[in-house]
């Protein structure tokens, strides 16, 4: 991956010179950062355009995609993330007087809070000098206090704050520019790819007072492939219904585990365990290693190395008045309950909270609550399988209703199109194929003057899946060699009546077994737009 990244890098600047379009030099790499976002800010002395940003590999990590933001003024003018190619095209225009923050950063699959790996320069003590499109201009170090890569990203603040203009060590972003006065290049996303299926399921109330679930209660049933449906329904069962309810030695941030004496194992998705670990904060994993934090983090939960099931929250059993985590158990169901427990820092009944996680033999898990304390941290309600899982977004539970959230037991991305180039007159518009399938045997990519629009195949075999390129050529086969491929199409320098015509392409993939009835997926579409610059 990392050579494939390496090589794609290395063609796309090729390409960029030839098309006489500056880099503006940064700060080299000093050493590598985990966290939040970094990158830089400068006011415009000149105008431009930002044709193109590039995330320098120093940091990239296995399985990273990389995430971008551009503020201009203050406002976002780009934000772009799960990009598997370190270069993103694009056509900002920048004018004299603009305040500008350029931030970037590698983000892996669990996202969250506190995810981003940044290439750091060195410590500056003041502004680094630079020149855009010639022009003298100083950067000086700018960020947001989290991973612009979260999909749950927002700029009003409950994903974290911008970080201003200060001194110290700048994140690492390589922008492109031109100053031509001719018709810029551009690129625009058509669609999704399929064929999409995610593991974990969350929603995050950022406030305990946002909490929506009280009196509700929801299930998660198997299926053949060793994921779950995801339903409304169930109901709390009243303590001492299953058996004499036994009390958990539970104090504050702590853990115990319990065996199933009685149930004698339970099929969880990666396998029946004999035991269920319980934390005091609110979850229930198939084994120790989850931790027993108080805080709850979406990208920890779908990070975690341990199968859980979470209504997270800075619970203390142990505070002065808290009632107890209980545990029952037959041979059909085991049940752990919060009874009535206090939150960390509580002082009052209005305090406390009392809901209920039900296992029962056949695999299926139930949650169901009476009443949640609106004070205290925030919760986060879900499920994660064992290992690092794909960020499907949040979901709202209470607004389910009849509907079923479906979890597979793996995540499956889907198959994703991203330019690594613009389509300048002259050049080469390249583009890269991500989330390939294992399976996959050959694959096509599709050139059409237009865009049919059909947003679902599934009269052909294809459910889900779109068709954004119109057949009129058709290339390949050509045959994967790992979870990416990339090709291209030439744009001749003439003439100049190109400027503004539309290309769309379009990736399919054929696999073995086939995952749908015609045997194939496709990507998003893309659409491009040859300019001169």
């Amino acid at each position: 991956m990392h050579f494939v990244l390496r090589s794609a890098a290395r063609a796309a600047v090729g390409l960029l010179a030839a098309a006489a379009i500056g880099q503006v030099t940064i700060p080299p790499h000093a050493n590598t950062y985990n966290g939040s976002s970094r990158g830089y800010n400068f006011t415009a002395n000149t105008p431009f355009y930002i044709v193109q940003l590039e995330l320098p590999l120093d940091a990239f990590q296995t399985g990273d995609t990389a995430s971008f933001l551009v503020l201009v003024n203050g406002a976002v003018a780009l934000r772009s993330f799960g990009n598997a190619s370190p270069m993103l095209p694009t056509a900002i225009q920048i004018n004299p007087g603009d305040v500008v923050d350029v931030i970037g950063n590698w983000s892996p699959a669990a996202v969250g809070s506190f995810s981003a790996h940044n290439s750091y320069t060195t410590a500056l003590t003041t502004p680094f000098a630079t020149t855009i499109e010639g022009v003298p201009h100083t950067i000086v170090r700018c960020g947001w206090q989290w991973d612009v890569g979260d999909p749950a990203w927002v700029s009003t603040g409950t994903t974290g704050t911008y970080l201003p203009p200060t001194l110290g060590q700048i994140g690492r972003v390589i922008i492109y520019t031109s100053s031509g006065s001719g018709t810029i290049a551009t690129n625009t996303t058509l669609g999704t790819g399929c064929l999409q299926q995610h593991a974990s399921f969350y929603e995050n109330f950022v406030t305990a007072a946002s909490f929506d679930l009280n009196g509700a209660a929801f299930t998660m049933v198997p299926t053949p492939g060793g994921g779950y449906d995801v339903t409304t329904g169930g109901a709390f069962m009243p303590m001492g219904t299953v058996s004499p309810p036994v009390a958990l030695a539970l104090v504050d941030d702590s853990e115990v585990t319990v065996p199933l004496a009685a149930m004698g194992s339970f099929p969880a998705p990666a396998g029946a365990v004999t035991s269920l670990t319980v934390c005091s904060n609110g979850f229930v994993s198939t084994a120790t290693g989850n931790g027993t934090s108080y805080a709850p983090v979406v990208s920890a939960m779908l990070a975690a190395p341990q199968t859980s099931w979470r209504t997270w929250h800075d619970f203390n059993p142990a505070a002065a008045g808290s009632g107890p985590v209980l545990f029952e158990e037959s041979a059909s169901v085991s049940t752990v309950t919060w009874n009535s427990v206090r939150n960390f820092g509580g002082t009052t009944a209005a305090d406390d909270s009392t809901f209920q996680m039900q296992f029962f033999q056949n695999g299926t898990v139930a949650i169901a609550y009476q009443t949640m304390a609106a004070t205290g941290s925030a919760y986060l309600v879900g499920y994660s399988p064992a290992g690092p899982s794909a960020d499907p977004g949040p979901i709202d539970l209470s607004a389910l209703g009849a509907n079923v959230v479906p979890l597979g037991n793996v995540d499956v991305l889907p198959l994703a199109l991203a330019p690594s180039t613009r389509p300048v007159l002259g050049t080469s518009w390249n583009l890269t194929v991500g989330n390939v399938p294992p399976s996959t045997v050959f694959g096509v990519h599709i050139f059409g003057a237009s865009d049919p629009g059909i947003l679902d195949l599934g009269f052909l075999g294809m459910p889900s899946c779109q068709l954004r390129a119109n057949l009129d050529i058709v290339v390949g086969p050509w045959v994967p060699g790992g979870p990416m491929f990339a090709y291209g199409a030439p744009i001749p320098p003439t003439p100049a009546s190109l400027v503004g015509f539309e290309l769309f392409t379009q990736a399919a993939t054929f696999g073995v077994p086939p995952v749908n009835a015609f045997g194939a997926i496709t990507s998003n579409g893309i659409k491009g737009t040859i300019g001169d610059l």
